[in-house]
C-alpha cells in the first residue's frame, strides 16, 4: 500500500466542478424564473384580453343606451297620451250617460200587451 504512488487531484478539475455547480444552478434559477415569467405572462395576456372584451362591452352599452334615451322619451310620451285618452275617453262617457239618462215616461217603448211578448216602439226620438 504504501508502494503506491499518492494521487493528488488537479485543483484546475476540482475548479472546474465548482463553476459547472454553479452555472449549473444558475441556469436551474434561470429556468425556473422563465417558467414565473411565462405563466406571469399568460395571465396578464388574459387580463388584457379582459379589459378590452370588458371595454368593448361597455362602448356597446353606452351606444345602447344613447340609442336607447329618445325611445324612452318617445315611450313616456306615449303613456302620457294614452293616459290622456283614457282620462277623457271616461269623461266623454260620464257626460255620454247623464246625457242619455232615459225618462221611463218617455221611453218610446211599451209592452205589447196583446202578443205579451217583446217591444214595441211608439215614436221615434228626434236626433239632436
Amino acid at each position: 500500500m504504501k508502494n503506491r504512488p499518492h494521487f493528488r487531484p488537479n485543483p484546475y478539475y476540482e475548479d472546474l466542478e465548482r463553476m459547472e455547480e454553479a452555472v449549473m444552478s444558475i441556469l436551474h434559477n434561470l429556468e425556473m424564473e422563465n417558467t414565473e415569467i411565462h405563466e406571469n405572462n399568460h395571465k396578464l395576456k388574459k387580463e388584457i384580453t379582459f379589459s378590452r372584451n370588458l371595454l368593448s362591452q361597455l362602448l356597446m352599452e353606452n351606444t345602447c343606451r344613447k340609442k336607447l334615451l329618445p325611445l324612452k322619451q318617445e315611450s313616456k310620451e306615449g303613456h302620457l297620451d294614452c293616459a290622456l285618452n283614457q282620462k277623457y275617453l271616461v269623461d266623454f262617457n260620464k257626460k255620454d250617460k247623464d246625457q242619455q239618462r232615459p225618462d221611463p215616461a218617455s221611453s218610446g217603448l211599451r209592452k205589447c200587451k196583446r202578443a205579451g211578448i217583446g217591444h214595441t216602439p211608439v215614436r221615434e226620438l228626434p236626433e239632436e
